[in-house]
């Protein structure tokens, strides 16, 4: 039993890397103080005495896991005690040994558990609790975001906002708390979230491209030269704390822009160079900026109001002027019809019935004039309007009157050109025909002017009706009239033809009078359908064919408009201060007023 205590008692010693001496001795402790071994706790202590190991003194205590023993001196005479106390000592050690391996266990348990819960602790802390670092201390950033980005008052998307950065904004970087950063720029301090900014060499790329240079000048004067050259030409000169933004520094010549747009260079070395970014902005400053742009933005409404009404009354302006004129223009024919009827109270009952005829057909072309210049305006009064559809119907409605207008006008031409044969005729075999040549006379001075006929008249009147140079002179006047009005007829038939396209697309580059023209190309369509050919573009079509003054324009001539560089714009007259024309990709073809804009010359392709 001894023997098996024994080694026992060996093999724990070699366990824990103790040797045993020639009596077997093992020290655990160095007098009072006590020494830990691995697994075992402070108290979990087991000494021998006799003979001495590596620290330990020959006299030693023994303690056990429930206190300290004490030891006696052992002698070397007494060997057998020597021998029980070390048997008692082998014994006393299994037993120990069995309690320190349990306590060994329950301490290193407990010591698992204690450094279990101290790392659950340490990982809360480092979540609730982010390190504020200032590394990044003095740093440029810039905002990388569609809009702009709040600085709040805390390190959280629950904290105030305090101030917004736009894209490419800068901002100065005074520390970093977990994922936001604290900042300052402008006038504004406190945290953005760090994942919207560029810093290190992707800012420095941004900051090259939306950095704003100023040199400010330090001499009294400064010339601003050509070239980077002291040679070069001098184009002005900048004065003491001028600012000029720099677009190129170039050695010892910084590129700049003057006040007025031009581009120069001056001399680096006596000026100081300031670089400016965009940053932040208070939400007072945004609010304030954004009144300003409010008011700059009703101001400029105003304006355009303000020009629309001016144009509205230009154009009533000029409504009124043609409603004059064609009121005076009806007032003098009224005069002729009334005076040609009562001179010939005496004619055949058919020159009575065609004047009565030619005073109907007369008034229905002033009915049809006045119905067109109202279908007109209220076409114009629709442009303003945002129906496009109500755009085209008040088009259709206008080009609709003014064919009526021009079919009055041929049934009123016809009955005049007839009525005056007739009557011509019927004048000459007259019995009291001195009177008679007297009253037209004085009644055809006065209306020569509107109508051609009328000098026909005149002339085979005033003249002996046998005598062979009446005759002659009758002929001659026939011939002119004729003339005359077989070319305005092919201008008018121009104008006709051109109008019925009135309502069909714009299309540039097109001459597609249904499915799409330009303004040349409609013009140029136009004439070819009476085999008249004309250049394709507006430019070339001003420097071709008659010139024709302006205040002698009539239907069937182009009038064209300028830009201020060239010819840019061609439309064609159709009669009573009106044109027909391509004018945009969003009216189309329609019909306006011919000095809508101011036309430079006019030339005419149908003579």
């Amino acid at each position: 039993m001894m023997k098996k205590a024994v080694m026992q008692f060996t093999a724990c010693c070699l366990a824990v890397g103790i040797t045993l001496g020639s009596f077997g001795t093992v020290a655990l402790a160095d007098n009072n103080r006590s020494m830990t071994l691995a697994g075992l706790s402070e108290t979990n202590t087991v000494v021998s005495s006799s003979s001495t190991l590596a620290g330990l003194s020959e006299t030693d205590t023994v303690v056990g896991t429930g206190g300290a023993q004490d030891a006696t001196t052992a002698t070397e005479d007494t060997a057998a005690q020597t021998a029980d106390e070390t048997a008692d000592a082998a014994a006393a050690a299994s037993e120990t040994d069995d309690t320190a391996s349990d306590a060994m266990a329950a301490d290193t348990g407990a010591v698992t558990a204690d450094v279990g819960t101290t790392s659950e602790e340490t990982e809360v802390q480092t979540e609730t609790e982010a390190v504020y670092d200032t590394s990044l201390s003095g740093e440029l950033a810039f905002a990388q975001c569609e809009n702009y980005i709040n600085v709040r008052a805390e390190a959280s998307v629950d904290g105030e906002v305090v101030g917004k950065v736009y894209n490419n904004g800068s901002v100065t970087i005074l520390g970093q708390l977990g994922d936001w950063y604290e900042v300052q720029s402008g006038n504004v301090t406190g945290y953005v979230n760090a994942a919207y900014f560029a810093i290190g060499e992707e800012a420095d790329e941004i900051a090259e491209a939306v950095a704003y240079n100023v040199a400010t000048v330090n001499a009294e004067g400064l010339w601003v030269h050509s070239e980077a050259s002291e040679d070069s030409s001098t184009i002005g000169m900048v004065y003491s704390s001028d600012q000029l933004e720099v677009v190129a520094y170039e050695g010892d010549w910084m590129k700049v822009v003057l006040e007025d747009g031009t581009y120069g260079y001056i001399n680096a070395w006596y000026v100081s160079y300031d670089t400016y970014y965009s940053t932040a902005e208070t939400l007072e400053e945004e609010q304030q900026r954004l009144d300003e742009q409010w008011l700059a933005y009703l101001a400029e409404q105003e304006a355009e109001a303000a020009a629309a009404q001016a144009a509205e009354e230009a154009a009533a302006a000029e409504a009124a002027a043609a409603q004059a004129a064609a009121e005076a223009a009806a007032a003098e024919t009224s005069t002729y019809t009334e005076t040609y009827t009562e001179t010939y109270t005496d004619s055949s009952s058919t020159t009575s019935s065609s004047s009565t005829s030619l005073s109907e057909a007369q008034a229905a072309v002033d009915e049809a004039y006045q119905t067109y210049l109202e279908a007109q305006e209220a076409a114009d009064a629709a442009t303003q309007q945002a129906d496009e559809q109500l755009v085209y119907d008040t088009y259709d409605e206008a080009v609709a009157a003014y064919q009526d207008y021009l079919s009055a006008v041929a049934v009123a031409d016809e009955l005049k050109y007839s009525s005056t044969t007739d009557t011509s005729s019927s004048t000459i075999t007259t019995t009291d025909t001195t009177t008679s040549e007297t009253t037209y006379t004085e009644a055809t001075a006065s209306t020569e002017t509107t109508y051609t006929e009328a000098a026909q008249t005149e002339a085979v009147q005033t003249e002996a009706p046998q005598t062979e140079a009446a005759e002659t002179t009758s002929t001659e006047a026939s011939t002119t009239t004729t003339s005359t009005s077989s070319s305005s007829s092919t201008g008018q038939s121009i104008a006709n033809y051109a109008v019925q396209f009135v309502g069909n697309p714009y299309v540039y580059g097109g001459t597609s009078l249904t499915n799409g023209a330009d303004c040349s190309g409609f013009t140029q369509s136009v004439f070819a359908n009476f085999g008249i050919s004309i250049p394709r573009t507006a430019a070339a079509q001003a420097s071709s064919g008659t010139a024709v003054s302006l205040s002698d324009i009539q239907a069937g001539d182009l009038l064209f408009y300028s830009d201020g560089s060239g010819i840019s714009h061609v439309a064609l007259y159709i009669g009573n201060g009106q044109v027909v024309h391509a004018s945009t990709s969003s009216t189309g073809i329609i019909i306006s007023s011919y000095n809508y804009r101011t036309p430079v010359c006019a030339r005419r392709y149908w003579s």
